[in-house]
């Protein structure tokens, strides 16, 4: 009985790092299109972080995080 938990459980966690993935690609999707709209430029500058600024036609600076390497 204790097996068939430890399965329920695995496919409930493997359900739902699915969904979270689908959710971030569509983001990212999102934030490509708006980028490309908008004409952001990265900045050149960086702080240190592992934030990216983008200084949009807007007037805004935006910023995405960058996965660490």
């Amino acid at each position: 009985m204790k097996l068939y938990y430890i399965a329920v459980a695995i496919i409930v966690l493997i359900a739902g790092e699915v969904i979270l993935l689908q959710s971030n690609r569509a983001k990212e999707d999102g934030w490509a299109t708006f980028r490309d709209q908008h004409a952001c430029q990265p900045l050149s500058n960086t702080d240190g972080s592992n934030r990216a600024g983008y200084l949009c036609d807007d007037g805004q600076v935006h910023y995405r995080w960058r996965q660490m390497r």
